[in-house]
This record gives C-alpha cells, structure tokens and sequence, in this order.
C-alpha cells in the first residue's frame, strides 16, 4: 500500500527534469505526504534535485532499482538481487535510506496513515490470525508459538529482507513476516544479510502453493544422557526446493535450534511414551496396538499444527536410542 504510492512517484519523476511539483504525488499519498513535511515531503524534494540533475540512464536505474526492491517474489526466486544500503553509505544512497527507513518509523504506523487507511501494523497482525487463527506455531520455525489476536503483545514483525541494509523494500508488507521472538532475534536471525547468506533462492513467504516441508531426525552418537544425543536432522520437499530449504537453515539457525529442541525435550517425550504404552488402563489392548494409538496421536498432534518435529524426533529415538531409553525406562522405577 505505502510502497505503492512510493514506486508511483518514482515512475513520475524517472524521466523529469524540470522544477518539483505535487502533482508527482498520487492523491492519497500527499494526503499524507502533506501531514509530514520534514520526514516525507522534504527528503523527496531533496532526492528529486538530485535526479533530475543525473542523466537518463542513472535516473532509470535509480527508480528500477526501487521499485524491483519490492518484488519481493522476483528476488525470493533469485530473479533479482537488490540493492544493499547499508549505515555507511552518503550522498543521494544515504538521502534514500534515511527516507525509506523513516516510512517505516515514523509513518507506516503514524496517525496520519493510521487515519487515511484504517490499518495500523497491530491492525495487519489481527487481522492474519483473524484469517489463521488455527495457526499457534511459528510459520518460520515450526518450533516456537505465536500469540492469539486477543493477546495484549503482538508477536514479531520480521523484515526478511532487513530493512537495515534493504530499505527500499522497508514498507511492503510482503516483506513484513510474522515469526516468533527468537526467530527474529539478534541471537538468530537479527539483521543478518539474507540474500548473501541464502543459496540465491528463497521462500516465498507468501506463496500459497507452497508444500509444507517435512523433517526426520536420526540418532549419531547415542547417550545414556539424553541431552547429549548426537542428532542428524534431514529436511524433504515434495516441490523439490533444496535450495530453498538449504537457505531457510542458514537465516534462521535451523539446525542447532532443532538439535536443542530435541535434546531438551525428548526424554519427556519418551517419557510420555513409555507411560503410555505402559499404563494399566491400556493393559487390555497388545502392546504392539498401545505403540501405534501412542504414534498416531502424536501424529494428530502435527496435523493440527500442535507440533512439529515431536514426532520426528521420537521416532527418531525410538530407532536409535538404546542408552538413553534404557536410563530413562529405569528411572522410572526409582
């Protein structure tokens, strides 16, 4: 929405030389232009003088660039590689970054937005668990949980291009994903530089053909400490995206976040398992028949989007683990 009305006054003044005028606002961006003089309408003045003042092909490169910045679909796909602004650039790239950073500060959720849209970030975040209110795990994740529409705090907005060093795209919304406090933070993912990083093909956070991926977990080095568990942790897409996968690991630490949710959780799990399989309320069904209502409910638990990897990595220890399931098995006679 805001970014729309950004990229249509680039359009206009990509092949203008002559004196600024309003008339390169859209209507209802100047509505808001006008209520912030010294962070919207004066910096695009100053960025204009600048322009006009570069030849065509400069001029053209300069608003291609922005307005390629917010294909964000084009750039997950490798398509496009935009541009990095990062806090040491000057001149005319520090005028822009300054001014798309602002848009994101102090406009997108300001009054005058607020008033002339309707919308607010709050706003955009209830109105997604409005649409997916079965949703409870992170989408980016998996692991951690989001918050309800009733709840006092919103969960985190993610840039996934970071606006810190992509601020062109800083106001499209469909670079503003929804993710869990440690996805998003500075110990994961923060303002790491998500396209140098990446394979060069990412996610589409908004594709909605996308085929949800699925995971296994397999045991190296066994323990009789279940903490200690060495984990070998293997990722399938059924569309084939190996790429794709492979850089979701490396923005958001996949691996070693998955390793110690595992180990931090799996003799409860089993724990779970085994009391279940040995409760006396089941005694009359064999155990082999215990076993599989115990699997399949873990099973629902997943399709319910309750829990992702519980059941891969009880799987997985149900495999390989004998240290650890005998230990945890003759505690539970103490």
């Amino acid at each position: 929405m805001l970014h729309d009305f950004v990229i249509q006054f680039f359009e206009r003044i990509e092949h203008e030389t002559g004196p600024f005028d309003n008339v390169f606002f859209d209507p209802d961006f100047y509505d808001i232009v006008r209520r912030h003089p010294k962070i919207v309408k004066q910096p695009l003045i100053d960025i204009y003088n600048i322009l006009r003042r570069l030849n065509q092909v400069t001029r053209t490169t300069i608003c291609n660039q922005i307005k390629n910045s917010n294909n964000i679909e084009l750039i997950c796909s490798g398509g496009y590689s935009p541009v990095l602004l990062d806090s040491n650039v000057k001149g005319l790239k520090k005028l822009l970054r300054d001014f798309f950073l602002n848009l994101y500060d102090q406009v997108l959720d300001g009054n005058a937005f607020r008033e002339k849209f309707n919308t607010t970030l709050l706003e955009h975040f209830n109105k997604f668990r409005r649409i997916n209110k079965n949703t409870t795990l992170c989408p980016t994740c998996g692991i951690g949980e989001l918050k309800m529409e009733e709840s006092k705090t919103r969960d985190q907005y993610d840039h996934f291009l970071p606006k810190s060093l992509y601020p062109f795209s800083s106001v499209n919304f469909e670079n503003l994903i929804l993710c869990c406090k440690e996805c998003n933070s500075f110990d994961v993912k923060g303002d790491k530089d998500t396209i140098a990083i990446s394979t060069g093909h990412l996610f589409y956070p908004f594709d909605l053909k996308h085929q949800k991926i699925s995971v296994s977990f397999d045991i190296i080095t066994d323990n009789a400490k279940p903490e200690q568990i060495v984990w070998d942790i293997n990722y399938f897409s059924p569309d084939g995206k190996v790429d794709e996968i492979q850089s979701w690991r490396n923005i958001y630490d996949i691996d070693i976040r998955y390793s110690d949710f595992a180990k931090g959780r799996v003799e409860k799990w089993y724990r779970f398992y085994w009391e279940y399989i040995n409760d006396s309320d089941m005694a009359h069904m064999p155990e082999e028949d215990r076993k599989i209502a115990c699997l399949k409910a873990l099973e629902l638990d997943e399709k319910l989007n309750l829990s992702f990897i519980r059941k891969p990595v009880l799987d997985g220890f149900l495999r390989g683990s004998v240290l650890a399931r005998a230990q945890i098995e003759a505690n539970a006679y103490v």
